[in-house]
């Protein structure tokens, strides 16, 4: 049973997650960005709780840009596409970006395809018969994957 509550909170009140046989780690969510938590596990069994570990102090992470990427352009060059956009920079209270992801579907029945980009640009093969396709750029870093931005390509616009 992992035991974890907010610092400046008192133990009593802690949240819990239990895990489900000899598993040894567990993933706990719905936490606060940016914020020091304790945390304690104990084994337990049919017979009840076992005494606590020493608590160790966790800090969440900030969470990510809350802005997508924005102003996407793409221009075609035999069959490759690529895609800029202007890169997101982070506030003072947001986790740094390490970089995008872009999601990339030919039509809304395909399976969507991941890109991953450094800087704020990608070139994407694409078939001779390409007509349009379906985007999603987002940044991502340490605390997370932010907010996306959506586009939908066409053979003949740019932006």
């Amino acid at each position: 049973q992992i035991r974890y509550w907010k610092d400046g909170d008192k133990e009593e009140a802690a949240d819990r997650v239990r895990t489900a046989g000899l598993v040894t780690s567990a993933h706990v969510t719905g936490l606060n960005p940016n914020t020091d938590y304790h945390v304690s596990v104990r084994a337990y069994n049919r017979a009840g709780t076992g005494p606590p570990s020493p608590s160790t102090n966790v800090t969440t992470r900030r969470p990510p840009p809350k802005r997508p990427p924005g102003n996407i352009s793409w221009t075609f060059s035999g069959s490759t596409v690529s895609i800029k956009w202007d890169p997101v920079v982070a506030k003072a209270d947001e986790s740094a970006v390490t970089g995008y992801k872009m999601l990339y579907r030919q039509d809304s029945h395909s399976a969507p395809t991941l890109y991953l980009a450094s800087k704020s640009h990608i070139d994407i093969p694409i078939p001779e018969d390409f007509t349009h396709a379906f985007v999603q750029i987002r940044v991502t870093g340490p605390g997370g994957d932010g907010t996306p931005a959506e586009v939908h390509i066409l053979r003949n616009s740019g932006t």
